[in-house]
């Protein structure tokens, strides 16, 4: 949780650095932060998120992995799914079986976001 502004100042400066517009850095700085307040928010205790972005031509795709404490997948009907699909243009989330290994279940969000879109 206490790295949380560093990777919205990280995903910002890369979707700058990509010729994104002002509102295209804001959605992406916004949707970042939605996906990794929702999987620190179902996290198993000890256990840590991985973020990966990938600039293309035209989008960029991110992905972020964690481990859910209990089996479910974040709630896709709460206010905070709705505003991430508002401002991507593709999500999905999938979940794994329980990993004795991390003690909880592998859970990633991925979205996708493309550069001039109105």
């Amino acid at each position: 949780m206490t790295q949380l502004p560093i990777l919205r100042g990280l995903a910002e400066t890369l979707v700058l650095l990509s010729d994104f517009t002002l509102d295209e850095v804001a959605d992406v700085r916004l949707a970042v932060d939605e996906v990794c307040s929702t999987l620190i928010a179902i996290a198993a205790p000890g256990s840590t998120l991985t973020c990966e972005f990938v600039v293309g031509d035209s989008e960029l795709m991110v992905r972020v992995d964690g481990v859910a404490a209990a089996e479910g997948m974040p709630d896709q009907r709460s206010f905070g799914w709705h505003v991430l699909r508002t401002l991507s243009d593709e999500v999905t989330a999938d979940q794994q079986g329980f990993d004795a290994v991390v003690s909880g279940y592998p859970t990633t969000v991925r979205f996708r976001r493309v550069r001039g879109k109105a």
